[in-house]
Order: structure tokens, then sequence, then C-alpha cells
């Protein structure tokens, strides 16, 4: 009776870790601006039983690629540290150049459940790749300096979250992605960065998917949101108008009346950063 009485105790506060969520879902991505060389705080880590690391010791001597996850999560989790891996290895340089550190936000995950994840991947050997847990108020100290939230879907029993990447350079975020995926000329971008070269930036054209919730496992692709269809919707009726408005003041002969050039034609073709400012 005491065994059954003391799971249902365990089961219960289990239940209520995971309830705690962190600022409020939305439908944009993290915004890097807010967040471009602000510091990152310098919290302890458990790695492996019996052993913690500052995350200044991890950045000081070389970046740090950080990522928040959750073991359990049936969304974005898995196919963000998958496309990592593989932009990874596609850079070259892990362990050189660079590190990478995935923290859980899931008070439930342990060091087995990360070491599990490490062997998903196959980077288990590796020790450029580091998994690990912290206290809770740390973990959400370092998700309110990188612009990750999540709250907790009492439904589904699930997080809803954004897939985030952070790069940390001596302490400061030089880059903040915020996606499903990491392109494959992601990292080496980065590292390019780092030696002062010139990496030119373009704008997503529109939303990107980014969360957990726009995920579907099943088909292992993401479907577009109400939350979307809103934010497009305007745009769309915006550019049909204007190409009726456009079509119909051509010329009844069939003649081309002369143009003006457009706005993209006119805009600078791309925009560039170093990592001595934005």
């Amino acid at each position: 009776m005491r065994a059954l009485i003391a799971a249902w105790i365990v089961a219960s506060a289990g239940g209520l870790l995971a309830q705690q969520s962190l600022g409020e879902a939305s439908d944009r991505p993290p915004d890097e601006d807010l967040h471009i060389f602000k510091p990152v705080p310098d919290i302890r880590v458990r790695t492996a039983p019996g052993s913690t690391v500052l995350l200044s010791e991890l950045w000081r001597d070389r970046p740090l690629l950080l990522t928040l996850v959750f073991t359990r999560c049936a969304g974005i989790c898995s196919p963000m540290l998958r496309s990592l891996r593989s932009a990874a290895a596609s850079a070259g340089g892990l362990g050189t150049s660079y590190r990478i550190l995935v923290v859980s936000f899931d008070p439930r995950d342990t060091l087995s459940d990360l070491d599990s994840l490490a062997g998903h991947l196959g980077v288990r050997s590796n020790p450029a790749w580091i998994f690990g847990v912290a206290p809770p108020p740390e973990v959400r100290r370092l998700a309110e300096a990188t612009g990750f939230w999540f709250t907790w879907d009492e439904v589904t029993k699930q997080y809803d979250h954004p897939g985030t990447l952070a790069a940390v350079v001596r302490g400061r975020i030089l880059r903040l992605r915020a996606g499903a995926t990491v392109p494959s000329g992601y990292i080496a971008e980065i590292l390019q960065e780092l030696q002062g070269k010139f990496i030119p930036s373009y704008p997503l054209p529109g939303k990107v998917a980014f969360r957990c919730f726009q995920y579907d496992p099943a088909r292992g692709r993401f479907s577009v949101d109400w939350g979307l269809l809103l934010l497009v919707l305007p745009g769309l009726v915006a550019i049909l108008a204007t190409g009726w408005v456009f079509g119909s003041q051509q010329p009844a002969s069939g003649r081309a009346s002369p143009t003006c050039p457009t706005r993209l034609e006119s805009m600078p073709s791309r925009s560039g950063r170093t990592t001595g400012g934005r």
C-alpha cells in the first residue's frame, strides 16, 4: 500500500513539474535583433552523475551552439537536432572550432533520458556534443536570455515551444536562429563571421514554421495554422488588389505603357553584417 501511495506521489509531482510554462505561445519566431550581443547567464549544467559545468567553462575557449529541447517531444526537437548534426558535419570543425550544448527545459528529463537522446542521434561518443540538465530557475534564466518560451498543453501532454539555436561567443549571443531545421551552411557562416568575413543575410520571405505544434510527426512535415493564414491574408489581398488596378489601366491599344522600376528592382539585393555590429 505504501509503495502504491509513493508511486502516486511521484507521478503527481512529475505531472506538476511538467506543467510549468514560461512566456506565452506566439505565432512569431523570437526576434534576433532583441537578443543579439546580449549576455547569456553563466548557469551551472549537470552533464553527468556527480559532474557539473559552468557555461563559461564551455564558451571560454571556443564558441558554443546552444539549443533547448525536451526528450519526450513529439514535434520539432528530433528533426531540428538531426539537421544540426548534418550542418555540423557539413561545416566541420566541431570540437576544435566550437561545441554544441543541448539543455533540457523539461524538469522530468534525467541524464539517462538525455543519454538515450544522444544515442538516438548517434553522437553519444562525441565529446563535442554535450547534453545536460539544470534546475528549473536556471533553465528559465537561460530561456529568457535567448528568447525561448514553452507552454504546457494538458490535452496532448506536450510542450509547445519554438526551435531555436543560439551561437554564444564569450558569453554573448552572436546569432539566434528560430526554425525547425538548421540549414547546412548556417554553421559555416557563423565560423566565417567569427573570422571577420562579410556574411550577407537575406530576410525570410514571410513566416517560417518554427513551433512544435506546427509539426505533424505522423507525416513528418509542417502544417499551416490559422495564425499564419491571418498573417498572410492581408498581404495577399493587397497584392491581388494592386495587380487588378494596374491590369485595368493597360492601354486599350494593347501597347505596353512605360513603367517605372519595381521596388524589388530598386532595392539593394542583400544586406550584411559583421561581428562588430548589426
